[in-house]
């Protein structure tokens, strides 16, 4: 039933340095070194550059240079290799599968770590969370399978190619080179995945037996020891499931996580399927690569190289089938939810995007007339649209479905753009595979293989940049203010120091804080401000005078500026006999 070569497999495989991925396939092919290696400059730890307004681009991790350095530092000053897959939690912060690299990463953005395991800060000194700052969560580097039941730092990924976050919070990555999804426990206890222990920090396999045979098996059964080949994208629907897209056995696979099927097509049981908790089912793709039309069961549909899965506000099911240049969606909702089709059949497969031939036209006009270039994946955003990693024609691109442009950036219509529910759009990249730079409108900005799209809760987009070894963000939600006063700030005296302590603001002003500015006073005299790079709300304040009495203000910058100044602390006379690690 497949047609994809041992020779490809083999090639996937080979030594990782210097090689990129290429194609829905990933085959793994000699790279341009010299792509992307300018540094960005004047740009705002994650963040839009000083003065950008909604529908510029920046880059928020990576500095372009291919390599796996600066963890436990600003991630704009981390080295990145051909991130593929990237998602953003429920606390803001960006996930990033750095495939290459063998590892999945973290860019903080909340004041604190939601649970995630840290490693590759320095081999001597702990990772302390500091908003802006990278870290790896899963995988030590190297290539390969050491063995699930380990904390999840010290485990070998192989490629990973995707990485989601479940609803408890715990990241799913999926392993593609080990066949399997696997997942980082992260909440207390087990959601439901077919695993016998859990221990928090750990890594485990939920879907594959990691054997590397070009075939098949498995439905119907546990997930665990069902076979998959190079799984790509995966996302978990609203009910907890955990979908994959199984790529090289051209198939949509679901590990049933609720306790009942909401509503998905299942096939490739012996017999009838049941849904059981703990086992997988196909929902989508007979096996067979090809297209061999729509508005037919899901389940019979063939598909070619499906590499990105994504569900919309109804529980529909879409699919980047990316070798027939397609986004399909399997209808799983009772009715269609707005897409401009003839008819709507539960488990029925449909065409959203994508006319089947691989080229680049069609912006301004019905998507489904559209030409797509191996597009690797998709995402919803909270308003409906649908935004497309338009992979090799080197741009980002939203079919609307909402009824109006909730504030991207268009380009590539004929003449003036004008929003049309059911049309298709670039909203960035202007179809050159390179890096021309940060600080500019989205959509002249050059992208080189983007190949995933995540967006966060204010609205702004985040891109796999991929060949760019860059995380790159559009701004599109209300442009940053600088963030309120601190509250409730008090001191206590140590010898020739004070330990000062505040409240985070009750506003941000839209963007994290990356800092605060602590100011002794004598009296009403401010003495030389302390800046304090980290999310922390206690400092010690150095090198004061014993018998004097101070008073303290603080003041929280975020990626816009510093905020104002809090009001006083209470005045605290500094010690000169107390210890001062007391």
């Amino acid at each position: 039933m497949l047609n994809l070569s041992s020779s490809v497999r083999g090639r996937a495989r080979d030594s990782r340095r210097g090689r990129v991925w290429c194609g829905a396939r990933r085959q793994w092919v000699a790279s341009v070194a010299a792509v992307a290696l300018i540094a960005p400059a004047a740009l705002v730890m994650l963040g839009q550059p000083a003065g950008a307004v909604s529908g510029d681009i920046s880059t928020i991790a990576g500095t372009g240079g291919v390599g796996e350095h600066g963890d436990g530092a600003p991630a704009v000053s981390a080295t990145l290799d051909q991130p593929q897959g990237l998602t953003v939690d429920a606390h803001g912060n960006v996930l990033i599968a750095d495939s290459t690299n063998n590892r999945v990463r973290v860019v903080a953005v909340s004041a604190s770590n939601p649970g995630y395991p840290l490693s590759g800060c320095f081999s001597t000194v702990p990772c302390r969370w500091t908003v802006g700052d990278i870290y790896v969560i899963a995988g030590h580097g190297l290539g390969g399978y050491n063995g699930d039941n380990i904390p999840a730092t010290s485990a070998q990924l192989f490629a990973p190619t995707d990485v989601v976050v479940d609803h408890a919070g715990n990241p799913i990555i999926s392993d593609s080179l080990n066949e399997r999804v696997r997942v980082v426990a992260v909440s207390a206890t087990n959601p439901g995945y077919p695993v016998p222990h859990w221990t928090v920090g750990d890594i485990y396999t939920v879907a594959g037996n990691g054997l590397s045979a070009l075939q098949y098996a498995g439905d119907g059964g546990y997930a665990t020891d069902a076979q998959l080949f190079s799984p790509d994208r995966v996302t978990v629907d609203t009910h907890g499931n955990l979908l994959i897209a199984d790529t090289g056995n051209e198939r949509v696979r679901v590990v049933a996580v609720s306790a009942s099927n909401p509503g998905y097509p299942l096939a490739g049981c012996t017999g009838p399927c049941t849904w059981t908790l703990g086992d997988i089912f196909t929902v989508a793709g007979d096996g067979f690569s090809g297209f061999n039309g729509d508005y037919i069961p899901a389940t019979a549909a063939e598909l070619n190289s499906p590499t990105g899965v994504a569900f919309d506000h109804d529980g529909d099911l879409l699919i980047a089938d990316t070798e027939n240049a397609r986004v399909r969606v399997v209808a799983v909702s009772a009715s269609n939810p707005g897409y401009p089709l003839v008819s709507w059949t539960p488990g029925d497969i449909y065409t959203l995007v994508g006319n089947g031939g691989a080229g680049y036209a069609g912006d301004g006009f019905l998507a489904a007339s559209a030409q797509l270039n191996a597009a690797q994946d998709m995402t919803v955003d909270a308003h409906g649209n649908l935004l497309v990693a338009d992979t090799s024609n080197e741009r980002l691109r939203v079919v609307a479905m909402s009824t109006s442009n909730p504030g991207y950036p268009l380009a590539g219509c004929p003449g003036r753009c004008t929003w049309t529910v059911g049309d298709i759009y670039t909203i960035a990249g202007d179809g050159i595979g390179a890096y021309n730079g940060d600080g500019i409108l989205a959509t002249e900005a050059q992208l080189y293989s983007p190949t995933d799209v995540a967006v966060d809760a204010h609205g702004n987009v985040y891109i796999a940049d991929s060949v760019n070894s860059r995380i790159r963000e559009i701004e599109i939600g209300a442009a940053a203010t600088r963030p309120c006063a601190p509250r409730t700030v008090s001191a206590s005296p140590r010898k020739n120091e004070a330990v000062v302590h505040w409240l985070a603001p009750s506003c941000t002003g839209g963007s994290a804080i990356i800092g605060y500015v602590v100011t002794p006073y004598l009296k009403t005299t401010a003495l030389p401000a302390r800046t304090f790079r980290s999310s922390a709300t206690t400092e010690i304040v150095t090198a004061l005078t014993a018998k004097k009495t101070y008073r303290f203000k603080v003041a929280a910058r975020n990626s816009i500026g510093l905020g104002p100044q809090s009001a006083f602390s209470t005045a605290v006379t500094i010690d000169s006999t107390s210890a001062s690690n007391t």
